[in-house]
């Protein structure tokens, strides 16, 4: 008994000890518009080229790059903080997280990894921003083609 409280003891005090921030670093928020009086019209406002990709046919392990055109449609810069993909093979490629003006685009990138497996794939990744709406889906199609593909996939 005596063991299991000194392990709860120490536990808790490298708990609360562990969450305490010696940095003094700051967050400068000052480029993030929150809508205020003016209200959803002075926002940012995420617009899409296109929100679903269908990649069609994939050769099982191959490579595929993604790119979903991002423009800002609001009347405040924008700011990308996060984008979240649904499935270990799907990543985000590095983008411009500086904040994007109203009325310019950028590229946003997601790679794909097709696996070894013949399947229909169905993946997507959110993009978290300070626009309206907060966040958006995009998502993706494929058909992976490995070394166990029935012929009748191959000719329709």
């Amino acid at each position: 008994m005596w063991a299991v409280q000194w392990a709860a003891f120490v536990l808790g005090s490298f708990w609360l000890t562990s969450c305490t921030s010696g940095s003094t670093e700051s967050v400068d928020s000052s480029f993030i518009h929150l809508p205020g009086e003016g209200g959803a019209t002075e926002a940012p406002k995420m617009s899409w080229d296109k929100k679903s990709i269908d990649l069609g046919l994939v050769a099982a392990g191959e490579k595929r790059d993604l790119q979903y055109l991002l423009t800002n449609s609001g009347n405040s810069p924008m700011v990308i903080t996060q984008i979240l993909p649904t499935c270990g093979c799907t990543v985000a490629k590095d983008w411009d997280r500086s904040p994007l003006p109203p009325g310019e685009s950028r590229d946003i990138t997601l790679s794909f990894q097709a696996g070894e497996q013949t399947k229909k794939m169905e993946e997507s990744a959110t993009v978290v921003s300070n626009a309206i709406p907060s966040s958006v889906e995009l998502s993706f199609t494929a058909q992976i083609i490995g070394p166990d593909t029935p012929s009748s996939l191959l000719n329709p």
